[in-house]
């Protein structure tokens, strides 16, 4: 339709999501994670403030869009997996509730490092934390599997609004 009203069109193919996510991690790819993790504590050692010192940390503690929320959505998916496999192997359940134990206490102290690195608008604002909520929601249930699932549960997450322009 685009082509008979003369607009050039052309087809993006989708990208290879599936080749991506079965590529294997190799000693190569934790050896980067653990030298950038370095260099952050590095930046944190020689802060002078405490907005150098938020700087360094966020990108690895948020919750949402971080360094750790990765590391929960690992954790939740070999409890998961683990979980299924608890049939044939009975140890498979202990350490699937360890690692689900760890995603959620990983979790809620990203929140509250991110509450603690918000300003406090007003009084009012303060009394409800949105982030506060979301992570009460996710530490109060284990069956929760990720954190964006708690936070959509608790109504703290909506679909962006708005296009992309150039």
């Amino acid at each position: 339709m685009l082509s008979d009203a003369g607009y050039a069109t052309r087809i993006v193919p989708p990208l290879p999501l599936q080749r991506i996510e079965r590529t294997p991690v190799t000693g190569r790819d934790w050896s980067y994670l653990q030298a950038r993790l370095v260099t952050a504590t590095a930046e944190a050692y020689g802060a002078t403030t405490a907005a150098d010192i938020s700087d360094a940390v966020m990108p690895v503690m948020d919750p949402e869009g971080g360094v750790l929320e990765r590391i929960t959505a690992l954790l939740d998916t070999a409890a998961q997996r683990l979980s299924a496999l608890a049939d044939h192997d009975p140890s498979a359940r202990t350490l699937a509730q360890a690692l689900q134990d760890a995603s959620s206490t990983l979790t809620q102290a990203g929140y509250r490092i991110a509450e603690a690195d918000t300003p406090a608008v007003n009084t009012a604002e303060s009394a409800y934390s949105a982030r506060a909520d979301a992570a009460h929601a996710r530490t109060a249930s284990a069956a929760s599997p990720s954190p964006t699932a708690a936070a959509s549960a608790a109504g703290v997450l909506r679909p962006r609004t708005g296009a992309l322009t150039r």
